[in-house]
């Protein structure tokens, strides 16, 4: 399976975050005339991927806010045909170009500009790009089951009882993905450790000088505003006080550990980069799009301390 490196657009869901609980097919039990039969983990795995993530895509691009504007099969057409190496409908470089002529800035679609299904195409390519992205992130490309993550697919974008129970395949890859999180977190700190500037505290926060500061550093007890970008170590972005341009403020105590130890290091008006690991950030339970033992990154800037009387 061969990628490339690319970002990814960000579009009107996200199709890979963990699905709402549907009581009514989520805990479906498998039925044996469609069920596949998985010889080795890597197969099982690689189902799950796939029908993990087209089980989200199923579910946002069928709701109510959707549903009448894209075309769930021309979706999963885009999806099949990207992951496959099919010749494909749309051109994969005009995808972006076509979903901004469809999509008008007040959540309506210009069917005129761009047909339908064309639109739900470049969809679904851009979630198969979103796939492999993720899959290179994790340094596990090269060893996915391509033909099992799209039986996968195929299974969640049509609504079929899948060869797995969807919740079942949801917990198989949160311990898969927490396993890999802690290895490459491990990997990716140690690397990191042997470039110039970056130090490493005595807890095993690391953190470079961006910008020195040149105010009052902030105690545990202090409120603090910041602007931050939080990333994963792949370099997907997950959050970000940037775009909106509105800071975080708040006490330092409400923060993850590694902001506490990494923010009293620096000064009023710095700049600094913080590589934390799991057990300093959301630890084995993750939270929200941060899964169970991830390292992340975040790009701090502190602008100001309000010092508790």
């Amino acid at each position: 399976m061969k990628i490339k490196v690319l970002i990814p657009f960000l579009f009107l869901v996200a199709c890979n975050e963990t699905p709402t609980v549907d009581t009514d097919q989520d805990n479906d039990e498998v039925t044996t005339e469609n069920k596949l039969e998985f010889d080795t983990y890597n197969e099982k795995i690689s189902y799950s991927i796939g029908l993990d993530h087209a089980r989200g895509c199923y579910k946002a691009y069928s709701s109510p806010a959707t549903a009448d504007k894209f075309n769930l099969r021309q979706i999963e057409a885009g999806m099949v045909d990207y992951l496959l190496g099919e010749e494909l409908q749309v051109s994969f470089l005009e995808k972006d170009s076509l979903l901004d002529l469809y999509l008008l800035p007040n959540g309506e679609v210009d069917e005129m500009a761009v047909s339908k299904n064309d639109a739900s195409y470049a969809v679904g390519l851009d979630e198969a790009f979103n796939i492999v992205s993720s899959l290179v992130g994790r340094k596990i490309d090269q060893t996915i089951e391509v033909e099992l993550l799209v039986e996968g697919i195929k299974d969640g974008m049509q609504n079929l009882t899948p060869s797995i129970p969807y919740m079942d395949a949801r917990r198989e890859i949160d311990k898969y993905y927490s396993e890999l999180n802690l290895d490459n977190g491990k990997l990716f700190l140690e690397e990191n450790l042997l470039f110039e500037g970056v130090i490493e505290t005595e807890s095993g926060l690391q953190y470079e000088v961006i910008k020195e500061g040149s105010g009052i550093s902030p105690n545990l007890a202090d409120s603090v505003t910041i602007h931050y970008t939080g990333r994963f170590i792949d370099g997907r972005v997950f959050e970000s006080t940037v775009p909106s341009n509105v800071p975080f403020s708040g006490p330092l105590l409400s923060v993850i550990a590694g902001w506490q130890e990494g923010v009293t290091l620096m000064r009023e008006g710095g700049q600094s980069r913080f590589y934390i690991p799991h057990n300093l950030a959301y630890g084995p339970e993750g939270k929200g799009v941060v899964e169970p033992n991830s390292t992340l990154i975040f790009d701090i800037e502190l602008l100001a301390v309000k010092r508790l009387k």
